[in-house]
């Protein structure tokens, strides 16, 4: 079976999505990642067939991060005025990639042209949510809306408001690529509601989240991608080695034009609270090249290899990231950016196992250190190894493999090959 993903996005938009394509993989089919072009190695490295798609995703995480902030609204504007001089050569480059295809997966930025390719040629297809978007909880609000108490009323107003500008700003975009370009597609933009229409998987934890009502939604876990064989550098094994387990501390693609100073207040903390920090440098490139001695510079870590040996995290509160820090029973400090982050922030805290998140507008010295310090309190560590056990018990991307299995082979024209 030859399974076309499409996502676009940050790592982590597409590392589930390399999880998702290892395991099918080692099924015995046929996975190709569409994705943006600077993951490609990441492809490589788990021998997955790979569609660049282009756009800077760099440049968008840092407008999303000064830009959006608390803004929702201003958020689509700016998916907008990155998407709209890209999207014709995106929207070709997947219809090519959709013709040799068995089944097409697709997410939020791609449910549109996924959608639309898998109809026009008649492909098997199924909706991935990352966050509660598509078939969210009667309990909870619109992830916009993280904290805002509603009574179910206005929750469910919420997400009719949501939908709506998203369906909206799809067909217009694709109104407006068509009328220039009119080979991308059929006039009209075809849409079926995931969860209702098409089969949709919910690739998060339900000790998070709860599963939503949709008759063709199934909550599968989170999908962590393994990566078994990795060996780290000498110098990290020998910090490692060297002291109590550190507090680890990574902001993924967030590159904020604050970044300079929550990495003073960030290294300021860790020495403050007297904690061995590992920092990883991959979200704003303004870290100084020379540490103080408790501190280890690093590059790109696998989570289920580091935070086990961690104490606890400080991160941006990215799904991938938050969902990784609790299933290795680890305690952090959230402190969101933008986006869903804050959505992802609020969850985690209500599990008991994070202190309340520190939005990056409102972090200092004084306030990261006593939300660390509560981090590492018993309380917490304690609850973070409860929620682990939980989240362990959930079959993840392997429940999601054997969920597109049956789905192809109730496809009339799926599993060609």
């Amino acid at each position: 079976m030859r399974v076309l993903m499409l996502t676009y996005g940050s790592r982590g938009d597409v590392q589930p999505f390399v999880a998702l394509g290892a395991a099918l993989r080692a099924a015995g089919h046929q996975p190709i990642l569409a994705a943006p072009e600077r993951f490609d190695q990441l492809a490589a490295e788990h021998q997955i067939a790979f569609v660049p798609l282009p756009g800077d995703i760099e440049q968008l995480a840092r407008q999303i991060a000064d830009e959006a902030r608390g803004r929702p609204l201003h958020l689509i504007s700016i998916i907008y005025r990155f998407a709209l001089p890209l999207g014709v050569e995106v929207a070709r480059r997947i219809q090519q990639a959709a013709k040799s295809a068995d089944l097409i997966v697709h997410t939020f930025l791609t449910v549109a042209l996924g959608h639309l390719y898998a109809q026009h040629y008649n492909i098997a297809e199924c909706a991935v949510d990352l966050f509660p978007f598509f078939d969210p909880p009667a309990e909870i609000a619109n992830l916009m809306w993280p904290t805002t108490q509603m009574d179910f009323r206005w929750r469910r107003l919420s997400h009719v408001f949501a939908h709506l500008v998203f369906r909206t700003s799809q067909s217009v975009a694709y109104r407006i690529l068509r009328q220039r370009h009119p080979d991308i597609g059929p006039p009209r933009l075809p849409w079926a509601a995931p969860g209702r229409a098409i089969p949709l998987l919910l690739a998060y934890s339900k000790v998070l989240v709860p599963p939503g009502t949709a008759p063709l939604s199934i909550q599968t876990g989170t999908w962590r991608l393994h990566q078994p064989h990795w060996q780290p550098p000498p110098d990290l094994a020998t910090f490692l080695a060297g002291g109590p387990p550190p507090v680890v501390v990574s902001f993924g693609s967030m590159a904020s034009r604050e970044a300079t100073r929550i990495a003073t207040i960030v290294i300021e903390t860790l020495r403050r609270t007297g904690q061995r920090g590992i920092v990883q440098r991959g979200w704003g490139n303004v870290l100084p090249q020379q540490m103080p001695d408790h501190i280890y510079l690093a590059g790109d870590i696998p989570h289920d290899w580091l935070l086990p040996q961690a104490a606890a995290m400080i991160h941006h509160g990215g799904a991938g990231t938050t969902a990784a820090a609790l299933r290795a029973g680890l305690p952090a400090v959230i402190v969101p950016f933008a986006a869903d982050q804050p959505f992802w922030a609020w969850r985690a805290h209500l599990t008991g196992a994070n202190p309340a998140p520190l939005p990056v507008g409102e972090l200092t010295v004084e306030r990261l250190s006593v939300a660390l310090q509560q981090a590492l309190s018993p309380p917490h560590r304690a609850r973070a190894e409860d929620i682990a056990n939980q989240m362990r018990l959930e079959g993840g991307v392997m429940a999601a493999v054997e969920q597109l299995e049956r789905l192809a082979t109730r496809h009339p024209d799926a599993a060609r090959g």
